[in-house]
């Protein structure tokens, strides 16, 4: 039962990212608003999906950083 309350979750925070452009008109408003679910999102993948919530925290930061800085790395593409 837990496994389908995350998957609902990812599917909520897609149709959120997918829809928040009609409802948000201030770019940078926009861009930290989607790359915050994409973080939200890669969490949830990391420690639910990938079953890393329990790991060696070495592993689970690792793949942690990656959801972390990507997000980073785009929105200062966009933002700059």
């Amino acid at each position: 039962m837990h496994i389908y309350l995350n998957w609902f979750w990812l599917i909520a925070l897609t149709l959120l990212s997918a829809s928040i452009g009609h409802f948000i008109d201030n770019q940078f408003i926009f861009i930290v608003s989607v790359l915050f679910i994409v973080f939200l999102k890669g969490q949830q993948i990391v420690d639910i999906f990938m079953e890393l919530k329990h790991a060696p925290n070495k592993w689970r930061w690792l793949l942690l950083s990656y959801v972390i800085l990507l997000p980073l790395i785009i929105g200062f593409i966009y933002l700059v």
